[in-house]
């Protein structure tokens, strides 16, 4: 694919470079994917001369990173050193799938993990340091390379499937329809997040008779009446036609990557005196009272929120599924998100649920690890969210933001120690109870006697680890001891009925704590 690099901007022509440097590796993925499950039968030349493609987009980096300006985009290029093509790296791998001496997911897990998801990373960070570029565009560049580089992957399981006759293995369909998924999350997250002009740009890429033809494809698979007409599908025909919508993928980015450039390309300024972003002025008090960001000067502050971005998100929004990459790192404002695990059997599992102050999974984000859970909203809520490889760098490069953040990962740690304590040892009524006092002590610091449930009592229930039809009988036995309940408000009979279910816990944030007035029963 040819592009007029020398014309553009140096940070841009980096993008665009890495962007091919990407671009190739999944077509070595692909390749080797087919080469591997053939016994070397299947594009044993193709992939030969592939090498020597991504040898040359290799170089060409190497070319453009000596013309770098910028010291903010040479430090993340000093990343890359994974892609060297010495006995250690990508020239090893090779020789060991040429030689035969690997199996399917040895060969191609290599390309994904240690290659391609670093790579991608890297060319976000790089993304943000744009001068004076919108980090909504980023988020939505972001969404699309993790869209593109999950249609990469299905073309390299689907030839494992094809190639391999896997098309009745329930694993293989799963697995296909997992990556399915993951690309429509990521696309419905590009097109909220894109401009006008990004939307009409892959709009009119993605279209045509290949990508009719996969469409078709997708939904025989969900199909078995279907899989017998699947079987006749050859792989080097599946490659293909995933390969055409790759590329026109890649025709796409090129378009979005300059996007990103709102002016003339100048290197940014690092002593330059960062302000805080306009949109983000209004959330400043609620935004440094978040333990993450508590004791963080005005400076580095002001230099992490430069890539921040805030967004509401509707009751029912799915922010991230199980088994995905997160790109970001999100921080709860305001609402309520539930943590789930879905089960063999279809139904979910309520984790955990998360309100204001609280971040998700960041775990997997620092680590750089598919999500264990799934994250869906369940009350109207804003989220702060920051790139992923950003909060990753500042954690290496600012102790006191890493302190938070262990700070707050042990707290979430001991959270979920009480969790297991309350389902496990705890009975329906001491359940319910802590959560009704848990709630009155966030919602009007426990000096009145109304509370409001925030979300659906079937989540609370769950969430206690408790049947709808438990919760509500609980929930009556309340009422017996002269609390009002009406839908979703609750009334106490007295301000201190609730305190028997006090924990040490819980005391510690209550403000009648040791006061002659407290009746200490988290000491019983």
């Amino acid at each position: 694919m040819n592009i007029d690099v020398e014309q553009m901007a140096p940070t841009i022509r980096i993008l665009q470079i890495l962007g091919e440097i990407t671009h190739h590796l999944q077509i070595e993925r692909g390749y080797t994917a087919l080469f591997v499950d053939s016994d070397g039968e299947i594009f044993s030349d193709e992939l030969r001369a592939q090498y020597e493609i991504t040898d040359r987009t290799l170089a060409e980096f190497e070319v453009a990173v000596e013309k770098l300006s910028s010291k903010q985009t040479a430090i993340s290029v000093r990343k890359l050193d994974f892609l060297s093509q010495d006995e250690s790296g990508l020239l090893l791998h090779r020789k060991d799938v040429q030689q035969g001496a690997l199996e399917f997911a040895q060969a191609i897990n290599p390309y994904t993990y240690k290659y391609i998801y670093p790579t991608i990373d890297i060319n976000i960070e790089i993304a943000l340091s744009v001068p004076d570029v919108d980090p909504v565009k980023v988020s939505a560049y972001s969404s699309y390379l993790q869209w593109k580089e999950r249609t990469g992957r299905e073309r390299a399981w689907g030839s494992h499937g094809f190639c391999s006759r896997l098309l009745r293995n329930k694993e293989f369909i799963e697995r296909m329809l997992t990556l399915i998924e993951e690309q429509n999350a990521y696309e419905r997250t590009f097109m909220s997040l894109a401009t006008s002009e990004q939307k009409e740009e892959v709009e009119r890429r993605l279209s045509g008779y290949v990508m009719e033809c996969l469409e078709s494809i997708h939904s025989k698979l969900t199909d078995s009446d279907h899989i017998q007409e699947l079987e006749t599908l050859s792989p080097i025909t599946w490659f293909e036609l995933l390969t055409g919508k790759m590329d026109r993928m890649r025709s796409a980015e090129i378009s979005l990557v300059k996007t990103l450039s709102p002016g003339d390309g100048v290197p940014v300024n690092l002593n330059e005196n960062i302000q805080i972003p306009a949109r983000l002025e209004e959330h400043l008090p609620i935004i440094r009272s978040l333990p993450a960001f508590s004791q963080l000067d005005a400076d580095e502050l002001s230099n992490l929120l430069k890539h921040a971005d805030i967004r509401k998100y509707e009751k029912g929004k799915l922010l991230f599924m199980q088994g995905e990459i997160l790109s970001r790192y999100y921080l709860i404002l305001g609402g309520w998100v539930k943590l789930y695990k879905g089960t063999n059997s279809g139904e979910e599992a309520i984790l955990q649920m998360l309100s204001s102050g609280d971040s998700l999974m960041e775990a997997a984000v620092f680590l750089n690890i598919p999500s264990l859970v799934s994250a869906q909203v369940v009350q109207n809520s804003e989220i702060l969210s920051l790139p992923a490889p950003i909060i990753r760098e500042s954690l290496l490069n600012n102790k006191k933001l890493a302190l938070n953040i262990i700070g707050g990962l042990s707290m979430r740690s001991q959270g979920l120690i009480r969790q297991i304590e309350h389902s496990r040892l705890k009975t329906a009524t001491e359940r319910v109870g802590w959560f009704l006092l848990k709630l009155g002590m966030e919602q009007n610091s426990g000096q009145s006697r109304a509370i409001t449930l925030p979300y659906d009592k079937s989540i609370i229930a769950s969430y206690l680890d408790m049947t709808p039809e438990t919760f509500s009988r609980t929930l009556k036995r309340f009422r017996n001891k002269g609390f009002s309940i009406q839908n979703d408000k609750i009334s106490m009979p007295d301000p201190k009925a609730l305190c028997r279910f006090c924990d040490e816990t819980l005391a510690q944030a209550c403000i009648f704590r040791d006061q002659p007035l407290c009746p200490q029963t988290y000491l019983d």
